[in-house]
């Protein structure tokens, strides 16, 4: 008797697995019909689900077997018939351990397809994959790793990752103790310089995510991009939005102080004008004052709207809540603006953000026909969200998307401005539902 055959007839099942067995082998040697073979069918699935292998079950079949042969061949009966019928009740009996050999062999096969398929995609992927066990020490990488690094696999497996990261500030240091022990601390991506073997330093992007193995975490698994052309661009769109800045900035002063100069010169002119007038031509005199108040309001108002001093002064939620107020009494349009940055931001990234909003203010009294806007701003850790969204008309995305660099509603100019700062702009829209602006971008320190 098998190991397993003993351990099963230990337990309850047993005695009853025998009986079955013993009484289908009793109908081979009387009055055996098809149906003894469905039967042995579904013997063999109970034998499966009670643990017996296939040598178990060929050994019970053999021994109760024997005992009916000894039986039978002592009274003189002919036992060719009796022993091909336990021939086909044995072959049934195997039939659901047959099933689930092809089905391992196949699940096998697949699983070998799809390692062999991963090791392709792997291999020639055009981004940079590389793993990490727990302790932060590469497990493997591909070849597209390789040519970014400058190193070969064999070179670096089983170093720390924390070897090919360039020295940063506090930020980065934090980002590599969480890519050390493979605990991202912001699921997604964010940017981190290696030191390739040649010592040049090459900003990456970077996205992790953890590796379970039967529900245990065992590592990282991660996939960097080179930004460095990116992060030229990114560059050379800052230096021509500063540039643009500038101009705005001679033009605002220049609006105030002279054009407001010559405008108090005009005003003191009107009054003296007005002290050689009669009553009557003072009146209509009154009429020319209210046009120069109305210009001095515009002056003001362009000024402002070019470069807010309110921007450098007290940062990004009061000035878009000036602006706000400005835009929704000559829209007649109702705008409120909720949140906080949590602290200052950087000059570029608060002129940048507030031109987004400002563009987006511009679209609703333009073209939206809104009653209503909300703007959020929010901080949550170093990523800064908000959008601004609208009860408009709205608009087909896919048809302005089209058209936007000939007319467009200034979403080109929008998107730039984020991505000079490292963020990104995203609008969603439909016809009769409003719009929506989002906005997010990483924040460093």
């Amino acid at each position: 008797m098998t190991p397993a055959v003993a351990a099963a007839a230990a337990g309850t099942s047993m005695p009853a697995l025998e009986q079955t067995c013993d009484g289908l082998l009793a109908r081979c040697f009387s009055d055996f019909e098809e149906a003894t073979l469905h039967a042995a069918q579904e013997f063999g699935r109970d034998a499966l689900a009670q643990g017996l292998g296939v040598l178990d079950l060929v050994e019970l079949h053999n021994r109760l077997l024997a005992r009916h042969v000894s039986t039978h061949a002592a009274a003189g009966a002919d036992l060719v018939a009796p022993l091909e019928a336990a021939g086909r009740v044995l072959a049934q009996c195997l039939m659901p351990f047959e099933m689930v050999h092809r089905g391992l062999r196949n699940a096998h096969s697949a699983l070998r397809f799809s390692e062999d398929r991963y090791q392709e995609i792997f291999e020639n992927a055009n981004d940079a994959i590389f793993t990490t066990d727990l302790s932060g020490r590469i497990t493997s990488m591909n070849r597209a790793a390789e040519e970014l690094s400058g190193y070969t696999r064999n070179e670096v497996l089983s170093q720390k990752l924390t070897s090919l990261l360039a020295p940063n500030a506090a930020p980065g240091a934090r980002r590599r103790r969480h890519l050390r022990f493979g605990l991202p601390e912001d699921q997604g991506r964010y940017v981190v310089d290696i030191v390739t073997r040649d010592r040049r330093r090459v900003p990456v992007e970077v996205s992790t995510r953890r590796v379970y193995d039967r529900g245990r975490l065992v590592g990282l698994q991660g996939i960097a991009r080179d930004i460095t052309d990116r992060r030229n661009a990114e560059s050379a769109l800052r230096y021509i939005n500063n540039g643009l800045e500038e101009k705005a900035k001679r033009i605002a002063h220049g609006l105030h102080d002279e054009a407001g100069q010559l405008l108090a010169s005009v005003y003191l002119r009107v009054a003296e004008i007005g002290t050689e007038l009669s009553p009557k031509d003072r009146r209509r005199l009154e009429g020319l004052r209210q046009l120069l108040d109305q210009v001095d309001e515009q002056l003001r108002r362009l000024s402002h709207e070019l470069r807010p001093s309110v921007l450098d002064e007290l940062g990004l939620v009061p000035a878009c809540q000036l602006l706000a107020e400005g835009v929704g009494k000559r829209g007649a349009v109702k705008i409120t603006v909720s949140g906080t940055t949590r602290g200052r931001l950087a000059p570029d990234v608060e002129i940048a953000l507030y031109r987004v909003v400002q563009e987006a203010f511009n679209n609703v009294v333009r073209h939206a026909h809104a009653r209503n806007v909300h703007v959020k701003i929010e901080r949550i850790g170093r990523r800064l969200r908000g959008h601004v969204r609208d009860d408009g008309s709205g608009f087909d995305t896919t048809r302005i998307a089209h058209r936007v660099a000939s007319r467009g509603l200034g979403l080109i100019g929008m998107s730039e401005r984020l991505v000079a700062v490292g963020g990104r702009l995203e609008v969603t829209s439909r016809p009769g539902h409003g719009t929506s602006v989002d906005f997010e971008l990483s924040l460093e320190g």
